[in-house]
């Protein structure tokens, strides 16, 4: 191991990343897919004034000691994105970029803060990116540095690469990482507010990558007490394949709690794939809609899971008002996690056959049964645009358009029937009504808004509208109300406002359903 000096910043070339890929796929292809072979680049370490000290008693519900440590504070640097288009660089610099910082800098407390600035005074360029002399001679008032570059390489599969390129000699902390976006497959949303969200949850990935969600990081995590944690990372086998299992006590616990299986060994990572995807994401057969399993689609959640992770690392507590709700296979037990999907005796209603129609296990839409080579022969409803209730122009895909509700505040969610204008032997497929969900306990009911009238939901079964061919499926109505009927504030308003009664209200100059948007 080299030794370093302090403040003094010695980096190798790093020509490539590997740490985290993803592809975005659109229409009924399902997740995207990373191939590539390219080697991991080592992280350099340095020498920083970091604080150490924790004198306070104060805790929270579980015990642990909050008040002494500070929210993380990140600073982007998007002087490299010059050569871009100005469109691209705009809506990195003064949308998509600081909506991910404000997120994390809010959802993340460190353990390990920096004393004032972070200082960059000795060189002349970071991970391979020349920085201006402002920033050298005066450091950076941040915790963590993260470097946006792009690039447009239409010969790769990948829309995004982050690594974590400079850590803390002391608590192994990542100080200083990047991350590229190739605008060879990178979307400009423009005024689509869903493809926005999906970009969101693409760099809210990359930078979890950065903090330290990396097959390469793991074994620099720290236990409770701040030494280097041992025997966290595990080798198991799933359906025939050895997958590294990571066990660390915030995840496993709350993955034991929310599966309900107590011998569950830890976080299954991917198990296929590059060295860049295999080992650094959720294995997907698993947590196919985290935002953290490699794949980029429509609907993922930034879950209670990735943020324990990141608590699991031991530089970090996380604010868990901040994850999304998340519900596919919740309650389940070991068998959902373990046992084969082509088992004849493996039935969960997660999970589909064949290619029909049906709704999202989110709720927000509808979409197709599908799998792909990173899901272990299982197959789940992907997520499809073009059926999402959160879409107006969705409504044109629609079997029943005059009686549906499409929008981004409608509040509609995803049904599934035979409902249709023409015949009353119509196939089964996805629509989308505006409900809602009264009583409480078990005397919970959910009315469904069908056209102009409500109709009823007492217990799962179907139900036929009066006056309409076919029927709707109505759900468990306690279920429903307290999963997908429960109103939520997506990623907690993205630390840019306050949730009250599931709705966020934005702090000034924020905007939306999530105040993920801002004037540009």
């Amino acid at each position: 191991m080299k030794k370093y000096l302090t403040y003094l910043l010695l980096l190798t070339l790093l020509t490539t990343s590997g740490f985290a890929y993803d592809i975005d796929y659109e229409g009924d292809t399902p997740f995207g897919l990373a191939n590539t072979t390219n080697d991991h680049p080592e992280p350099e370490f340095m020498e920083v004034d970091e604080g150490f000290n924790n004198d306070s008693t104060a805790t929270d519900e579980e015990g642990r000691t909050l008040k002494t440590y500070p929210n993380i504070r990140i600073a982007g640097y998007y002087g490299s994105l010059s050569s871009a288009p100005s469109g691209f660089r705009s809506y990195m610099t003064n949308s998509l970029g600081p909506a991910v910082i404000d997120y994390y800098q809010a959802a993340l407390k460190v353990k390990y803060p920096i004393n004032g600035r972070l200082i960059l005074s000795h060189y002349s360029s970071v991970c391979n990116i020349p920085i201006p002399s402002n920033m050298r001679r005066d450091g950076v008032p941040a915790d963590l540095l993260i470097l946006f570059v792009s690039t447009h390489d239409s010969g790769k599969n990948w829309v995004a690469e982050a690594f974590s390129c400079i850590l803390s000699v002391q608590s192994k902390r990542p100080l200083i990482g990047k991350v590229n976006v190739n605008r060879a497959l990178y979307k400009d949303p423009g005024s689509d507010i869903l493809l926005h969200e999906k970009n969101i949850y693409l760099m809210l990935h990359e930078v979890a990558h950065v903090l330290g969600f990396s097959g390469h990081m793991f074994r620099y995590y720290l236990d409770e007490n701040g030494r280097q944690r041992s025997g966290h990372i595990l080798t198991r086998t799933l359906d025939g394949i050895s997958v590294k299992v990571i066990n660390v006590p915030p995840l496993t616990t709350r993955l034991r709690r929310f599966f309900g299986c107590s011998s569950l060994a830890g976080a299954y990572m991917e198990g296929t794939g590059s060295s860049a995807t295999a080992g650094s994401h959720f294995e997907r057969r698993m947590l196919p809609f985290d935002a953290l399993t490699s794949g980029l689609i429509y609907q993922q959640s930034l879950s209670e899971f990735t943020l324990a992770m990141l608590e699991g690392s031991g530089w970090y507590l996380p604010d868990y008002s901040m994850a999304d709700p998340y519900w596919f296979g919740q309650g389940q037990g070991c068998n959902f996690l373990m046992q084969s999907c082509t088992n004849p005796n493996f039935k969960f209603e997660e999970f589909c056959s064949g290619r029909s129609r049906g709704c999202t296990v989110q709720g927000r839409g509808g979409g197709t049964c599908a799998g792909d080579i990173r899901s272990n022969n299982c197959r789940f409803v992907f997520p499809n645009v073009n059926y999402d209730c959160e879409n107006p122009s969705a409504s044109r895909n629609a079997r029943y358009p005059s009686v549906e509700t499409y929008g981004r505040n409608e509040n509609s969610k995803c049904f599934t029937g035979t409902l249709s204008p023409t015949s009353s032997s119509a196939s089964s497929t996805n629509f989308c009504f505006k409900y809602q969900c009264v009583g409480q306990g078990l005397n919970t009911q959910l009315r469904v808004r069908v056209g102009n009238l409500y109709y009823t939901c007492k217990y799962k079964g179907i139900l036929r509208p009066r006056g309409y061919n076919g029927y709707f499926d109505c759900p468990d109505p306690l279920t429903f109300c307290q999963t997908v009927g429960k109103p939520a504030c997506p990623r907690g308003c993205m630390g840019r406002g306050i949730c009250v009664d599931g709705k966020c209200q934005c702090r000034r100059g924020f905007f939306g359903k999530d105040c993920a948007e801002n004037r540009r």
